[in-house]
């Protein structure tokens, strides 16, 4: 089986449970809102890439940069709506997946890839709802500039090639990648409860 099917099948509820409790676009009402969770997504985001980026095995899937860049299009996102990101306070190690090995970063960098993908169908909700609050500033649930779902393809391919030439270390793969799904639960759970107080 492609890695990419294992990883979406064996992933499947995990993802589900973060897709039901972050809610979005439902969340997002005004551009106070906007501006809000792009700050929680970037407090988690940052130093979970630095960790993915800081592995030496991406030179092995030609077409993947080691840095995702997800991080970089919220901090172009917060500059435009007038937010200083250095004051924006990232999440605690204790708080972060642990990617001991890159095979775990790998799985990581799945689960922030596919979560773009819902990114451009949020981004067509809340361009509809608060289109004018936020303007241009829309890198972050935009995605890649070259197109998300080519961006996707790419990488899918990418991990399954991963997959059939270092079978040993699928599981790690998909260890790395139910890792980061629950950190992103735990990390937004009492984000999206204070909100709804």
């Amino acid at each position: 089986m492609p890695l990419s099917r294992d990883l979406r099948e064996k992933t499947a509820t995990l993802h589900d449970r973060a897709e039901t409790l972050l809610g979005l676009p439902g969340g997002i009402m005004d551009k106070a809102d906007y501006v809000d969770w792009l700050r929680h997504f970037l407090a988690l985001y940052d130093p979970i890439e630095r960790r993915i980026a800081g592995f030496e095995g991406w030179g092995r899937l030609a077409c993947v940069d080691p840095d995702p860049g997800h991080s970089r299009r919220l901090l172009r996102d917060l500059g435009a709506l007038g937010i200083d990101a250095d004051r924006v306070l990232r999440a605690p190690s204790e708080c972060c997946p642990p990617l001991t090995n890159f095979a775990r970063a790998l799985g990581a960098r799945y689960v922030l890839e596919g979560s773009a993908l819902g990114g451009r169908v949020i981004l067509h909700h809340l361009k509809k709802r608060i289109g004018d609050e936020i303007g241009e500033t829309t890198a972050f649930f935009g995605g890649p500039s070259h197109g998300t779902a080519t961006h996707w393809r790419a990488f899918q391919a990418a991990l399954d090639r991963f997959g059939a030439a270092h079978p040993d270390e699928r599981a790690d793969v998909l260890a790395g990648a139910a890792a980061t799904f629950t950190a992103l639960i735990e990390w937004f759970a009492p984000f999206v409860a204070a909100r709804r107080v």
